[in-house]
């Protein structure tokens, strides 16, 4: 798989994102980029409203529970690895917090696929989609060029790799046909959203928190079960409480409070895994 990250990305790195309103405005200023720390030599950062909650975790512990987890992939050690990866990143209210630019993308999918079907249809079309006699999956490239951030660091990558794969993952349904006007529902929007999430918070700890088993791995496979085991409790989580938050029909705010929530929800899950 091609990767979407910086050339000089360090896996290593933490980044600090700063919360922005979800749903982007035509006045909306870009975003300063964010600056990426040391997880483990990080430094509080004085701001004007509110400090970063602190690891109750290194990322020591993170990586050695994921290296042992690998080892012996019992449920107990996957649970262990989940759980301390998240408070490895100062907890569900931090991860939520640095999630900014993944909900500001987020945001943007809702201002695109809620509504009524016939008002969809039109919304992409005045955005310069084309439907007649093209596949779904091509439908989704555009609209994946529409909104999916440049990858210049780590939260952007990791942001436009999440909705690649999720555009990716529906477009293979083949009862997804966006020619059909019946298919621009509720439903196809609590998977986009939804698998935004998934792919978002699976990537992450992947690269942040695997790099000890990678170098400890004499088996590429025990690596990858590891994975699987991890995408069952991520996406098992994120499924979970989707259909009861995301709802069609939500005013921006409403809906920036409604993915906050999400956000929140999925991480705090992970961090209380038993």
């Amino acid at each position: 798989m091609t990767s979407l990250l910086p050339s000089d990305y360090n896996p290593d790195v933490n980044t600090e994102q700063e919360a922005d309103e979800t749903v982007p405005t035509e006045n909306e200023a870009g975003e300063a980029d964010s600056q990426q720390n040391d997880p483990e030599n990080e430094k509080p950062k004085v701001q004007e409203e509110e400090q970063p909650n602190q690891p109750s975790v290194k990322w020591g512990t993170a990586r050695s529970s994921m290296r042992k987890a690998m080892n012996n992939r019992s449920s107990g050690n996957t649970k262990s690895a989940i759980r301390n990866y998240t408070k490895a990143l100062g907890g569900h209210t931090n991860a939520t917090r640095q999630a900014a630019k993944l909900r500001r993308t987020a945001g943007a999918l809702y201002s695109l696929f809620a509504g009524s079907p016939e008002v969809i249809r039109q919304r992409l079309v005045e955005a310069g989609i084309r439907f007649e006699g093209r596949a779904t999956k091509d439908i989704f490239n555009d609209i994946c060029g529409l909104i999916a951030p440049v990858p210049n660091d780590l939260e952007d990558s990791l942001t436009n790799k999440a909705l690649r794969e999720t555009f990716a993952d529906v477009a293979v349904d083949q009862s997804i046909d966006l020619n059909q006007l019946e298919n621009f529902n509720e439903e196809l929007l609590q998977r986009l959203v939804g698998g935004l999430m998934k792919h978002y918070i699976f990537d992450k700890l992947l690269l942040q928190s695997e790099q000890t088993a990678l170098k400890n791995c004499d088996q590429i496979a025990d690596l990858r079960e590891l994975e699987k085991s991890i995408r069952i409790y991520i996406d098992g989580i994120v499924d979970s409480v989707v259909p009861s938050i995301i709802k069609s029909g939500l005013n921006p705010a409403d809906f920036n409070r409604a993915l906050e929530t999400l956000c929140d929800i999925s991480y705090q899950q992970m961090e209380e895994l038993r």
